[in-house]
C-alpha cells in the first residue's frame, strides 16, 4: 500500500465533487488516483479539467484505491458504499447518505458487518462560526433554549434552467427535493446542537417551478424538553437574511451569511448575540433593561462566506487526515443516517398532514 491514501472519486454529478477533487489533489496525505461517473462522457470531460485519469471500469478503480469519495446522485449511494465497504475501502459520502429507510438500513448493515471506515459529508460541522455557536449553546449562557429557527437554501430553481432539468429534480435519482437536499444539513445541525427530536410536522410545496420534487419545505421538530425547532429549506431563495436564530430565556443568537440566499448580501456582523447581564441582587427594571440592550458582534467570519469552495474542501481534507491516521471519523455513519431519518419522518408528516413521531432505527 502507498504511504499516501489513494483516493478515488466515484460520481461527479454532485457539484461538491469539484471542491473535493481539489482538496485530494492538494493534500500531502493523499494520492488522487482517478475518477468515475455513471454519466457517459462526464469523467473524460472532468479528467481534462482536473488533470487526472478517467476510469471506465468502476470496480477496477475501487480495487486500485484505498479510499473512495462518493458524489453520485443520491439513489446510487447505497450501491457504491456497499461495493467499497465489502472491498475494505474507506468511504466518504456526500449528503444525504441515502433517500430511503431501506437503503439506510442496508448501508448500516454492510458497514457494521465489514467494519468499514465511513465518514459522512456534513460541511457545517467544520465551519468555525458553527463551532462558536455550539460553544455558546453548550455554555448555558442563553438560558433555557425554547425556540430555534433555521433557514437554508439557494436560488438555483429560480435562476438556472439546467438545475430544473438536472438529477436534483428527478425523484428517482434524488429521492427528494429541497428538504432532503438542503434540509438534511439543518437536521444534522440541530441534532448536533440539541440532540434528537421526538415529533415532527411538515408542509411542502411545488408552486413556483412545478417540479416533481418539493421546491420549498418547512418542518417543525419538537424535542422531549419542549424545544421547538423550525427548519425551512428552499431552492428559490433569491435573497435572505438570518440563516440561524436561537432564542433562550437569557438571550438570543442570530447568524447570517451561511447559505446562498444570504452569503453575498450579508457583509458584516455575521454572528451576533445578546446575553442578559447577570444580576446578583434585586429586581431589574424592565423598561431600563429593554432600552439598554445591544448585540455583541462576533469577529468570526463564516468559512462559507469567506471561501465557499474551501468550506466544502474542509470535508475532504478532514477525511484524509482522520482516515489516513486511523482516527475515528469526525462525522459518523450514525450522524448520516439520523439526519436522513429526521427528514424522512418529516416527509411522512407532510404526506399524512399529521404530527408524526420521528423514527430512529
Amino acid at each position: 500500500m502507498s504511504t499516501k491514501l489513494r483516493v478515488a472519486l466515484l460520481g461527479l454529478e454532485h457539484p461538491h465533487s469539484n471542491s473535493w477533487q481539489l482538496a485530494f489533489r492538494e493534500s500531502a496525505g493523499a494520492e488522487f488516483v482517478g475518477i468515475w461517473s455513471q454519466t457517459p462522457g462526464l469523467a473524460k470531460e472532468k479528467s481534462v479539467q482536473y488533470g487526472c485519469d478517467a476510469w471506465e471500469d468502476r470496480d477496477a478503480l475501487i480495487d486500485y484505491s484505498d479510499a473512495v469519495a462518493i458524489c453520485s446522485p443520491t439513489a446510487q449511494h447505497r450501491e457504491l458504499i456497499e461495493i467499497a465497504a465489502r472491498q475494505g475501502k474507506k468511504v466518504l459520502c456526500e449528503k444525504p447518505i441515502a433517500g430511503t429507510l431501506e437503503d439506510c438500513r442496508r448501508i448500516e448493515t454492510v458497514v457494521n458487518e465489514t467494519g468499514a471506515y465511513y465518514m459522512q459529508g456534513f460541511p457545517k460541522r467544520f465551519d468555525p462560526v458553527n463551532t462558536e455557536i455550539k460553544k455558546i449553546v453548550d455554555s448555558g449562557e442563553l438560558g433555557i433554549i425554547f425556540l430555534v429557527r433555521i433557514r437554508h437554501g439557494h436560488p438555483f430553481a429560480a435562476i438556472d434552467s439546467e438545475f430544473r432539468q438536472s438529477w436534483f429534480a428527478d425523484l428517482k435519482q434524488a429521492c427528494g427535493g429541497a428538504l432532503l437536499d438542503e434540509g438534511v444539513h439543518i437536521a444534522d445541525f440541530i441534532r448536533w446542537l440539541f440532540g434528537e427530536p421526538e415529533k415532527v410536522s411538515c408542509v411542502v410545496n411545488h408552486m413556483v417551478a412545478g417540479l416533481e420534487v418539493e421546491e420549498t419545505a418547512t418542518a417543525l421538530f419538537r424535542f422531549g424538553n419542549g424545544l421547538i425547532a423550525e427548519i425551512t429549506s428552499s431552492w428559490h431563495f433569491l435573497s435572505a437574511e438570518n440563516s440561524v436564530e436561537i432564542y433562550g430565556s437569557n438571550g438570543s443568537l442570530v447568524l447570517s451569511g451561511v447559505d446562498l440566499g444570504s452569503r453575498d448580501l450579508t457583509r458584516e456582523g455575521y454572528l451576533k448575540y445578546y446575553i442578559r447581564p447577570c444580576r446578583e441582587t434585586g429586581e431589574s427594571n424592565p423598561s431600563v433593561e429593554l432600552k439598554n440592550r445591544s448585540w455583541q458582534i462576533s469577529k468570526t467570519i463564516p468559512q462559507f462566506k469567506q471561501d465557499t469552495d474551501v468550506f466544502h474542501q474542509n470535508v475532504a481534507r478532514a477525511f484524509v487526515d482522520f482516515a489516513a491516521k486511523g482516527k475515528a471519523p469526525p462525522v459518523t455513519l450514525k450522524d448520516g443516517i439520523r439526519a436522513v431519518e429526521m427528514i424522512l419522518s418529516a416527509y411522512r408528516a407532510a404526506e399524512s398532514g399529521q404530527t408524526e413521531n420521528v423514527v430512529f432505527g
